[in-house]
């Protein structure tokens, strides 16, 4: 297994009230996914709640619904 390191100071963390969540996945996860996307396997369509163009309004308005919650599961732009 691979050791990456990054740096973040936490105060930003801190004020902004963010959790840092570390994930594992195994090293083949990936490929295999993209291919059950790919062949068509899993359709991840209705995972995608919201869609929103790329102008400002439309940016602030996308990461507003997806910091609220709710009934957001996926918020995708459109470009």
């Amino acid at each position: 297994m691979s050791r990456t390191t990054f740096t973040n100071h936490l105060h930003n963390c801190e004020c902004r009230e963010v959790d840092v969540v570390g994930v594992f996945r195994y090293k083949n996860t990936w490929p295999l996914c993209l291919e059950f996307l790919r062949s068509g396997k899993i359709d991840v369509k209705p995972l995608i709640t919201h869609r929103f163009g790329f102008s400002q309004k439309e940016v602030e308005e996308a990461f507003e619904t997806s910091a609220r919650g709710g009934t957001a599961i996926k918020v995708m732009f459109n470009l």
